[in-house]
């Protein structure tokens, strides 16, 4: 089978001596950060700090070692609640061994936890009240994102004292930042632009923690808003004393066509080198990293056929947390980008081969960096096996030979070179933000009295001028325009609101808590599956109350049908029964009469009458009865979805779903279009679809 196999040289940083945690020498990098922010903090100046380090070069205590020091409570920020648990672990001996609440945990199922030991009734007072102890916070950045734009519901006041709580905060932590799309970029920014209105003199940091280099973000600090922006970056090192952060890795490529999800074909093909590896390393542990939650299910039924004996554990979306960390320490483990971060592999965890998949080239450099992290006890190779697409395999086999040492840093930029960069949305700066920006002004300045709110809504109002080029009036024009054509919901969210189910998972294959909230699309193509009524389906609930009261208790609460109106985004479209897998997807699609999309092509705005369509047809009358209810807001154009994820380059995993138009007499139209959702919708509208729209309108006139 055609691959490629390199040696990838590993990776040391030197040590330094100087003031840090206890007697511990930093690394270069690491101190240089710790003195620009004592500098910053002493002359009461805002600093932004971009560090910008390997996986496993530790960025968590480089971060967090001044406020260690000097007992700054810090407000960290994670994109995945695997990571939060992560960085509880590494932080709680340093912040708070004695177990004191100095460091607290704060996601969904934790503010459940808190609500009810703290006797209160909703997750806002609760959140006040963590606040209030005035703690280290690890939390997801929907959390922050609610706090500030206003949207906890509770009391009168309530929403201005969470904001007022976290502006109190002085140390500000946002980590694996290269994860966010540019809305939830743009958000941190304007964020950073409203405290530094409120008060520029208090004196904060932020640290933009990120495996990749680049970032939009960084020109929007230091010259629109023109704030002190650092990049702080670890440098290689060959002295003597100086320490490894990375190991030697053998770096196998292999093409693949993943544009067609073919990643694990290919994968299975490959599998007679692995197999001779394990005979000849038979203690050797393994991990993959897929794209696809159904793609790892298949790979695992494949690996657990061919090697019958091994243990092997899954660890994805449809993972139940019970079964997660058994999966974790077994031999194989099977995952997708759950585990992209937030999982060190080591000890229990440990592995010597990592397969994954890289359709794009900082998703190589992040999973990459997953393996050859520490030193290891047994003398097994660390071997790294990249499913990457085929035009990148040929670039990189045309610049590489075959048993070549490269150092990471001269793999880093081949890899850069050799993929074409999707399309960044950075249009939606200009284009949606200022609707949302006017959203989050105006609540921030409703926090002053009179004789200050002047000074703050001025510098609130040029920060959206200088970061989006439309005036404060204009913004308000816009956010008053989508409120009227009550399409401005899910530009009040941090996360795209998708299309949930919820599932009872009768498979039998994971001992955890068998009832979840999930994908409806995941569910249609790959699962079987069958409808069953919300009564039916909170009877089941009811039923696995004594053995896992909780997981009962908040999907009694969360998993709810979603309601028709076009601003609510939180519920889900139906409940299932899932009995089994399938091993080939079906078709889905959405279908809606023609007459409903009159003259709103290639817009955003807010459609009914929608339905399902499957094939092999399943039986789906309650959801499609739900669902020609439910107002959305969408964006369609008469173009197949691959003609535009090709033409556009649109991101590797970008919702855009096949519309089919249902003619008068109920034929569907041979062409399919293409439709996006909320979130997707004003992204994709932001490349500036509507000229050509404008250009349709005047041929038919």
């Amino acid at each position: 089978m055609t691959s490629l196999t390199v040696n990838v040289a590993p990776l040391a940083y030197e040590q330094v001596r100087g003031p840090w945690l206890n007697d511990w020498r930093p690394y270069a990098y690491q101190s240089q950060v710790y003195d620009l922010t004592a500098q910053a903090l002493a002359g009461k100046q805002t600093l932004c700090l971009f560090l910008v380090t390997p996986t496993g070069s530790g960025k968590t205590l480089g971060s967090y070692a001044y406020a260690i020091n000097h007992t700054i409570p810090t407000f960290g920020v994670y994109p995945t609640n695997e990571l939060i648990r992560d960085q509880e672990r590494a932080l709680k001996p340093w912040l708070d061994p004695g177990d004191n609440y100095q460091l607290l945990r704060i996601d969904s199922k934790q503010l459940d936890a808190w609500q009810a030991t703290l006797d209160l009734k909703r997750h806002a007072p609760t959140l006040e009240r963590l606040l209030n102890w005035e703690p280290t916070i690890l939390t997801n950045p929907d959390i922050l994102f609610y706090t500030f734009f206003g949207l906890y519901r509770g009391p009168s006041g309530l929403s201005q004292r969470l904001f007022r709580l976290v502006g109190q905060y002085r140390f500000f932590v946002f980590d694996e930042f290269h994860l966010y799309n540019v809305k939830q970029m743009a958000d941190v920014t304007y964020l950073l632009a409203t405290l530094q209105a409120i008060n520029p003199h208090w004196g904060r940091i932020f640290i933009f923690a990120s495996a990749t280099p680049d970032s939009p973000v960084l020109p929007w600090l230091r010259q629109k808003l023109d704030l002190p922006v650092e990049v702080v970056q670890g440098q290689p090192s060959t002295a003597p004393a100086a320490r490894n952060i990375a190991y030697p890795v053998r770096l196998t490529l292999l093409p693949a066509n993943l544009q067609r999800w073919q990643g694990g074909a290919a994968l299975a093909g490959y599998l007679p080198e692995i197999e001779a590896f394990l005979t000849q390393y038979p203690q050797a542990r393994l991990v993959t990293i897929l794209d696809s939650v159904a793609g790892a299910m298949t790979l695992a039924q494949t690996l657990r056929d061919r090697f019958p004996n091994i243990p092997i554990g899954e660890v994805h979306g449809f993972t139940s947390d019970q079964e997660r960390e058994a999966a974790l320490r077994r031999p194989f483990t099977v995952g997708t980008s759950t585990i992209e971060v937030g999982i060190d592999f080591k000890d229990e965890t440990g592995k010597d081969i990592l397969i994954f998949e890289a359709r794009t080239a900082s998703q190589f450099m992040q999973r990459f960096g997953r393996l050859g992290r520490h030193a290891k006890s047994l003398p097994i190779p660390n071997w790294t096996v990249a499913l990457v697409p085929e035009y990148v395999y040929h670039f990189l086999a045309g610049k590489l030979d075959s048993d070549q040492q490269i150092g990471r840093k001269q793999l880093s930029e081949l890899v850069q070179e050799a993929y074409q960069a999707p399309e960044n949305f950075t249009r939606y700066l200009r284009s949606h933000a200022p609707a949302e920006f006017h959203a989050a002004r105006w609540h921030a300045q409703s926090l002053f009295q009179a004789d200050d709110r002047p000074h703050v809504a001025a510098g609130l109002d040029k920060a959206i001028d200088v970061l989006t080029g439309k005036s404060a009036r204009q913004a308000a024009g816009q956010y008053r325009r989508y409120d009227e054509q009550k399409i401005l919901a899910p530009l009040l969210t941090f996360r795209g609101a998708g299309f949930e189910a919820a599932i009872l998972d009768e498979r039998g294959s994971d001992p955890g808590f068998p009832a979840r909230r999930y994908g409806l699309f995941f569910l249609l193509r790959r699962g079987v599956c069958s409808e069953i009524d919300e009564a039916s389906y909170r009877q089941e609930l009811e039923k696995l109350a004594d053995r896992w009261p909780e997981d009962v208790a908040r999907e009694l609460r969360y998993a709810s049908l979603i309601e028709p109106a076009a601003d609510n985004l939180l519920g889900v479209y139906g409940f299932f029964r899932l009995t089994a897998m399938r091993e080939k997807s079906r078709r889905v699609w959405f279908e809606i009469p023609e007459d409903a999309l009159a003259g709103r092509k290639a817009e955003v705005t807010v459609l009914s009458g929608l339905e399902i369509g499957i094939e092999p047809e399943v039986r789906l009358r309650r959801l499609n009865r739900h669902l020609r209810k439910k107002q959305i807001v969408a964006w369609f154009v008469n173009r197949h979805p691959n003609a535009i994820r090709l033409g556009r380059a649109l991101p590797p995993l970008f919702e855009l779903y096949e519309l089919r138009v249902r003619r008068p007499g109920g034929r569907l139209s041979d062409q399919p279009w293409a439709i996006a959702f909320n979130q997707n919708a004003f992204f994709i509208d932001s490349l500036g679809w509507w000229q050509e729209k404008r250009i349709d309108s005047a041929l038919i006139l």
